[in-house]
C-alpha cells in the first residue's frame, strides 16, 4: 500500500506579486501556496548555506592551508 499523506498545519500569509505573474500562474493552474513554499524553502536553503560558509570560513581556510602544506589526509589509500 502507498504511504499515507502527512497532514501538516499551515498558516495563512499575504504575498504580493506583479499582476502579470499572478495572471500567468492562474492561467497555468499553478498552486500559488505550493509554488511559494517551494521558493521560500529554496531561499532558506541558500541563506543557510551562505551562513554556514560565513560561520566556517576560518575553519575552511585553515583546512585548505593544511592540505596545501601536507597534502590530502589518507591520500596514500586512494585507488584512483
Amino acid at each position: 500500500m502507498g504511504k499515507a499523506l502527512e497532514v501538516r498545519p499551515r498558516k495563512s500569509t499575504n504575498v504580493t506579486l506583479p499582476p502579470e505573474v499572478l495572471e500567468r500562474a492562474k492561467q497555468l493552474g499553478i498552486n500559488l501556496s505550493r509554488a511559494s513554499e517551494r521558493g521560500v524553502r529554496e531561499e532558506i536553503q541558500e541563506a543557510e548555506g551562505l551562513r554556514w560558509a560565513e560561520d566556517n570560513a576560518e575553519l575552511v581556510a585553515a583546512y585548505t592551508a593544511m592540505v596545501d602544506r601536507d597534502g590530502l589526509p589518507l591520500a596514500k589509500y586512494r585507488t584512483f
